[in-house]
């Protein structure tokens, strides 16, 4: 008779989730709240158990194997599992815990849903969230590796492993300091003026290009002359506010500042206001784990009732 094969201790997965989410050792002790020293003890114990390597070591950090993606999705369906069961047997109103994680665009965050989604969660106080800020493109990577639950995204993109709920629209809005001249802005000028660039400007801009200007099809972010670069939206509203270039957010981002006087809006006039469709996306999938059904509820609710 062979050896038994030994299960696989769950405490060793929050090492495994924090170094697959983030591709460093250093980073994933920070974020599973461990030491760096523990994060490989619990990875090198996961490969022991099952023979195999999980991630390559090399020297920009490490590279999730073929076993390691297969442990990814061993792991959120142990989790779907465990959190779905004691659901089935106990209350939903008090049972309702695990991990649900989601992606959206940094300006998602300065909307009025993020804070009554942790107004939600109080009342389910082993219910876990995980959120990543990263632009719509990568929101798309994250669902189809298996990384997040689901992501808010400005595009839909035809892939036969996604879909997509419709959630709400959002406005974008091109501002400036009242010293810069955005009524001398036209389709012939664009690059005379300076931008503000940061993650999700390239999408938003064409946007904006496109509804104000569509015969300038050829006019990219790329041939912008871009006078400030930053990281996040909130340092690209400061500089906007500070006058070096013109800005292009979501309108809810900066309406404060519209209000003040602080920021001066492109509205030509007879100009219609530019809005797109947000959409949830998610992998298909006939029945999804009842945490990730509960937090998308919330959303849904929260578009009903503002």
């Amino acid at each position: 008779m062979g050896n038994p094969v030994q299960p696989i201790d769950p405490k060793y997965f929050r090492a495994f989730k924090a170094v697959d989410m983030v591709g460093s050792f250093s980073e994933a002790a920070d974020l599973a709240a461990m030491t760096q020293a523990n994060v490989s003890k619990h990875i090198k114990a996961l490969e022991e158990l099952i023979g195999n390597d999980l991630f390559v070591r090399t020297p920009k950090g490490p590279v999730i194997t073929e076993a390691g993606e297969k442990m990814r999705e061993y792991i959120k369906h142990f989790e779907n599992l465990h959190a779905d069961f004691l659901v089935d047997v106990g209350n939903t109103a008090q049972e309702v815990q695990g991990t649900v994680s989601y992606a959206m665009p940094a300006s998602c965050l300065l909307s009025p849903h993020f804070p009554m989604l942790l107004e939600n969660r109080r009342k389910h106080p082993k219910l876990e969230i995980n959120l990543e800020l990263v632009p719509t493109d990568k929101v798309f990577n994250r669902i189809l590796d298996g990384i997040i639950d689901f992501g808010f995204v400005t595009k839909k993109i035809d892939h036969p492993r996604l879909q997509y709920i419709p959630f709400c629209k959002e406005e974008y809005v091109a501002v400036a300091a009242p010293d810069i001249d955005l009524g001398a802005l036209s389709e012939g000028k664009i690059l005379e003026f300076n931008y503000i660039d940061y993650p999700g400007f390239d999408v938003y801009f064409e946007y904006w290009r496109n509804h104000n200007f569509p015969d300038a099809h050829n006019t990219q972010a790329l041939s912008l002359h871009c006078t400030g670069k930053i990281n996040s939206i909130e340092g690209a509203i400061l500089m906007t506010l500070g006058g070096l270039g013109i800005g292009i957010f979501p309108r809810h981002c900066i309406q404060n500042h519209i209000d003040e006087k602080t920021l001066i809006p492109f509205e030509p006039e007879g100009s219609a206001a530019l809005l797109n469709d947000i959409y949830i996306a998610s992998l298909k999938s006939d029945q999804r784990p009842y945490r990730i059904e509960l937090v998308i509820s919330w959303f849904m609710d929260m578009v009903k009732t503002h």
